[in-house]
């Protein structure tokens, strides 16, 4: 298996991980080595490949050198100058794994039978490791990505993931989408034309969406009770997120605090990497959480003078917290796991989106009525105040919730076991049966393009042919008129 280099997708493939071995795999995960020792990985039977130990904490070197987060900070408009920035800085460092003499003899000396390789749009050329070692491979991200798996869709009603809005579109909306849609269609920012050639060039030149058109299986970390509805081919399984589990039960002092919390309490998190918060923004937050009814559980590096009222921590079981009955509302930047999360236990959410799909997530979140959501950096304290005890008050987001939970329950189960069902079924079977022919055949023939130059061409030859003959009847008719005359 191989996540991307960072803390939130390999919590997800430890647990799919976990439910492959539950079905008799072995398992091992690609980890980069400044993640190794975090305890990310429960399972000890689960093989941990380590790579990249001379590139230190690359999270860290992600949000450094784009400036994703930091650029928020100082208001900088999410322009496409920062999505090449953070497209950059990902093919960078996709480019030292695969450069790195060790780590590509190390999964050949494994001689595994099948890989699951990340499709997080950003790290997709390594597409190119299941095409230079000639194994089968299934996909898996948080995505539901249209264009990389060829799903035959309609911009009007299906908001892509770089969309702030919902399915719900105006015309201008729909302008913007449908014009985005071909972009995507022909040209993928976040691949090399040239990785085959680099780093496989013994194989014949493919591209990297036409090598993950060959993957057996794409699984998305979505569904149809978060997410809108969507379109979707037999191959492409949504299976809601996989970081999901039950919740464990409390201890230590968090156990003590959350049961001593009589009016119940407000998870504020913004996710498992270290994301830079500036000082006004902290004041601002802990004055807004001194006026709660609710005491206040927060991941953060803070000594707390209120240890009655916050209990702020480095690391919180998050999802053990946000499956206790005494949580009220869950505040966070509404990243991809820990909106599962809450969704799972039916905790209703106040959004802070800061970077990335956030912006998307968190209006999802409100138009499904699931929450709030509000810019931290504009929000007042005593709004942000109000803004929670709402959200954690008010019964018509937490009924919405709990009800869409059921649902999701119902539906999905446990989703790394949905995943890792699908995973055993195509090493069993191969996925050849599900892929569609439209992901068989060249782009332009699943764009009909051809057919549209084809019927094109009669229709002009055919507008030419009446014109010339309606000029020559004219003419007669001219020459006619003139004899009677």
């Amino acid at each position: 298996m191989f996540p991307s280099p960072t803390k939130s997708y390999l919590i997800y493939h430890a647990n799919i991980a976990q439910a492959l071995m539950e079905l008799g795999h072995n398992v091992t995960i690609c980890v980069p080595d400044y993640l190794a020792n975090k305890g990310l990985i429960r399972n000890k039977n689960i093989h941990i490949l380590r790579y990249g130990k001379q590139h230190g904490d690359m999270e860290a070197y992600i949000y450094n050198k784009s400036e994703v987060i930091a650029r928020f900070w100082r208001r900088e408009m999410q322009s496409i100058q920062v999505l090449f920035a953070v497209v950059n800085v990902f093919k960078d460092l996709v480019e030292k794994i695969l450069s790195d003499p060790t780590f590509i003899p190390s999964i050949q000396d494994l001689n595994p039978d099948f890989l699951v390789i990340e499709s997080f749009q950003f790290i997709r050329n390594m597409l190119v490791l299941p095409y230079k070692l000639d194994i089968p491979f299934g996909l898996i991200g948080p995505n539901h990505d249209y264009f990389l798996s060829r799903v035959p869709f309609n911009p009007a009603s299906e908001p892509l993931f770089s969309e702030t809005g919902s399915d719900k579109k105006t015309f201008i909306e729909r302008v913007k989408s449908a014009v985005t849609s071909a972009v995507f269609m022909f040209y993928d920012i976040s691949t090399d034309a040239d990785v085959v050639s680099r780093y496989a060039p013994e194989k014949p030149y493919m591209s990297i969406r036409d090598i993950a058109l060959k993957a057996e299986v794409f699984i998305a970390e979505t569904d149809h009770v978060l997410d809108y509805p969507r379109s979707s081919l037999p191959n492409t399984k949504l299976i809601g997120g996989s970081s999901v589990s039950e919740a464990k039960p409390l201890s230590g002092e968090i156990k003590k605090f959350v049961e001593e919390s009589a009016m119940g309490v407000a998870v504020v998190s913004f996710g498992g990497g270290e994301i830079y918060v500036p000082q006004e923004i902290q004041t601002k937050m802990i004055e807004a959480f001194k006026k709660l009814d609710l005491n206040v559980v927060w991941k953060f590096d803070w000594a707390s003078d209120q240890t009655n009222k916050i209990l702020a921590l480095k690391w919180i079981p998050q999802n053990d917290l946000l499956g206790h009955p005494k949580t009220k509302v869950f505040v966070s930047h509404c990243g991809k796991n820990g909106q599962y999360e809450a969704l799972y236990h039916g905790v209703p959410i106040l959004c802070l989106p800061i970077y990335g799909d956030q912006f998307y997530n968190s209006k999802r979140i409100a138009v499904k009525e699931f929450g709030l959501y509000a810019d931290i950096r504009d929000v007042t304290p005593e709004k942000l105040t109000q803004l929670i005890q709402q959200v954690a008050d008010d019964s018509k987001y937490r009924s919405n919730i709990q009800k869409a939970s059921q649902i999701f329950k119902e539906l999905y189960k446990i989703p790394s076991k949905e995943a890792a069902f699908w995973f055993d079924h195509v090493m069993k079977y191969g996925g050849s049966y599900m892929r569609s022919s439209g992901q068989q055949m060249p782009l332009h023939q699943f764009l009909l393009l051809d057919v549209i130059a084809y019927l094109s061409t009669i229709l002009i030859v055919s507008l030419l042919a009446f014109y010339k003959i309606l000029r020559l009847c004219i003419n007669r008719f001219k020459k006619t008129k003139v004899k009677t005359a």
